[in-house]
């Protein structure tokens, strides 16, 4: 008897693969992000006698991935010296290892930190941990919330012991102090105890991959031989406006903060030569805010990661195009899933999320990504995404021997005079004052100089620009961490390829903010503008609109 064939409808094939891949997908993001912690509360600062056990927080979830738990555990104390257990006071690094479900290594990393078993003579310091919250429980609270406020404040202060016994953070911290040296000023961020854990876990990392140093380091920013413009006070003749520039800016500034209540701080410079700089508004106690007003800037973090990416492109220890496996040796090479560190800044590598699974701060964060790599689509599509840009900070790591905060220290912050720049992630927690964004711009106005810094070769600089990617499936321009801004007149139409529509030139790159910050830079113009504020709401719509026609039009010479 003949066999009865199935026809099968091409689409309807095609719907039931990417059902499947979807499927898949789902299962990978959902093994990725199973969280570990220990098994007995308050056993990240533990005691010699009794060591921790790391566990699944959801055993049941990683069960079904076959994992129970699935790896082994190799203990490094403060030395990197490997241990069958902890057997001494201090920093210990347990490193977690085993195979994923898409058959690729498994490795993952926790700080903890390990008590002397008794004391041995030397003066023991304990730290006050008292807490006082003033503002709890609030001017309209009922008075029976008032009359617990002993009670809640000597609360916080046992929340806060358990805090920090029950937390990695705590034991980061903890192991942090105790390794740090007095340098009779306060630390900077790259000497808080979380660099120092950091760069602790590179360094094994580093070790355990035989990478015993950097095979070429990453030298400072050169000298440039004639000086680029610099972010300076100067007058309207020197920046090319009008007399009237800054007090009509001022004017419209002052008018948005009293309407939206949202204080903020303007910097707009043309030439170098800052046309105004001034602070809008008061703060929550009522207070004027100064020009040092420091705020989360939140995707504005990624133009400054590629910038920082970028010097390692410029001199040689990175290619854009290289494929994740020639910096990460646990990923497969020639594999179609693995993406390219251009389309891990340009937003094409097919991953997608931000903010999850700790970022550039988590020791393994690439193999995070790589347990689910197999169902990774690059090139197939434009989708914004922050894990990019995390992935290329680890990249930075390993290729410098250095954590990610001392690289854009060393090699970023500190050439351009900023001194408090805090980077809690590569992709969308840096903080900067209005002044350290400014210069930011100019230093992309400049094109990758600043001043007698050249941190990128104009070459280089060309790459970072918004223009197709030359792959048919991903439509329009996109940048390495910049995007075009092309803001249009009020009374134009809505066809912006015309320049006369447009309020400054169609060159005009930047990059957007979730916090409301700002950053747009005209290099036709040599116009840099930035605001720094701490939130963007409803309220402020209508004036963000309403700004930058009042920048174009108080700009112009011709308004004498």
């Amino acid at each position: 008897m003949a066999s009865l064939a199935i026809w099968v409808h091409p689409i309807a094939e095609a719907k039931d693969a990417k059902a499947s891949i979807e499927v898949q997908r789902a299962s990978r993001k959902e093994f990725q992000s199973l969280e570990l912690f220990t098994s007995r509360q308050g056993s990240w600062i533990f005691p010699l006698e009794v060591p921790p056990k790391v566990v699944w927080r959801d055993a049941e979830a990683a069960s079904k991935f076959g994992f129970a738990p699935g790896f082994v555990i190799r203990w490094f104390d403060s030395h990197l010296e490997e241990a069958k257990l902890p057997n001494k006071g201090g920093r210990w690094i347990a490193v977690l290892e085993g195979t994923a479900p898409n058959k690729t290594p498994f490795r993952r990393a926790l700080t903890f930190f390990a008590m002397k078993p008794k004391l041995d003579g030397s003066k023991v310091f304990i730290p006050d941990l008292t807490v006082h919250l003033p503002n709890f429980p609030g001017a309209d609270a009922p008075a029976a919330w008032k009359e617990h406020q002993a009670e809640f404040d000597r609360s916080s202060k046992d929340f806060l012991v358990k805090s920090l016994m029950d937390n990695e953070q705590g034991a980061i911290l903890v192991a942090g102090i105790a390794e740090s040296p007095e340098l009779g000023r306060p630390k900077k961020f790259p000497e808080w105890t979380a660099a120092m854990n950091a760069q602790h876990h590179l360094n094994l990392k580093l070790k355990l991959m035989a990478f015993d140093a950097p095979r070429k380091p990453l030298n400072l920013p050169r000298k440039n031989s004639n000086p680029t413009p610099m972010i300076r006070p100067g007058s309207a003749e020197e920046s090319g406006v009008s007399e009237q520039a800054k007090s009509a800016i001022d004017k419209f500034c002052e008018e948005w903060a009293a309407a939206t209540k949202e204080p903020f701080v303007t910097l707009i410079a043309k030439n170098g030569v800052i046309i105004t700089h001034a602070s809008f508004g008061n703060d929550s106690h009522g207070k004027s805010i100064d020009l040092d007003y420091r705020c989360w800037v939140a995707s504005i973090t990624k133009t400054v990661t590629a910038i920082m990416f970028n010097q390692l492109v410029d001199q040689g220890l990175i290619e854009l195009d290289w494929t994740l496996d020639r910096v990460f040796p646990d990923y497969p090479s020639n594999a179609s899933y693995v993406p390219t560190f251009r389309q891990l800044l340009n937003h094409t590598s097919g991953l997608s999320g931000h903010g999850e699974w700790g970022g550039m701060f988590n020791p393994q964060f690439e193999n995070i990504v790589l347990n689910g790599i197999d169902v990774n689509e690059p090139g197939k599509k434009h989708e914004y995404c922050g894990l990019g840009f995390e992935l290329a900070a680890k990249a930075m790591e390993i290729k410098t021997g250095k954590c990610a905060a001392r690289i854009y220290h060393e090699h970023l912050f500190a050439p351009l005079g900023f001194q408090d720049i805090i980077m809690r992630n590569a992709s969308s927690d840096g903080e900067f004052t209005a002044m350290e964004l400014a210069v930011i711009g100019q230093l992309l106005a400049n094109r990758g100089s600043y001043g007698q810094y050249q941190f990128i070769s104009p070459e280089t600089f060309t790459e970072m620009l918004p223009k197709t990617t030359g792959e048919p499936t991903v439509a329009g321009e996109h940048g390495l961490g910049l995007h075009h801004i092309r803001h249009r007149r009020q009374e134009a139409s809505t066809n912006l390829t015309e320049p006369d529509n447009l309020l400054f030139s169609k060159n005009t790159f930047g990059h957007g903010s979730l916090s409301g910050c700002i950053l747009v830079v005209d290099p036709d113009q040599q116009l840099v503008i930035v605001q720094a504020r701490k939130q963007f709401r409803q309220p402020d719509n209508e004036y963000w609109q309403r700004f930058f026609q009042v920048v174009a039009d108080a700009i112009k010479k011709d308004k004498e």
